[in-house]
């Protein structure tokens, strides 16, 4: 995965947690806190699996 590719589904990653984490606030009316935990995690979990998926890549180029 190229580095264009991997900001690109970063950035797209951190967009989608911060859209979630203000549904979740205006749905179940949460302090904007919670919002900023939920964005956090989904970031975070993000980045884990573009890793992933940078090591599967490496992994099947390397053979």
């Amino acid at each position: 995965m190229s580095e264009q590719n991997e900001s690109l589904v970063t950035i797209i990653g951190a967009v989608i947690a911060i859209i979630v984490g203000v549904i979740l606030q205006i749905i179940f009316k949460l302090p904007i806190i919670v919002s900023i935990v939920v964005a956090i995690l989904l970031g975070v979990f993000v980045g884990f699996l573009v890793y992933l998926i940078q090591n599967i890549i490496n992994k099947r180029n390397n053979k």
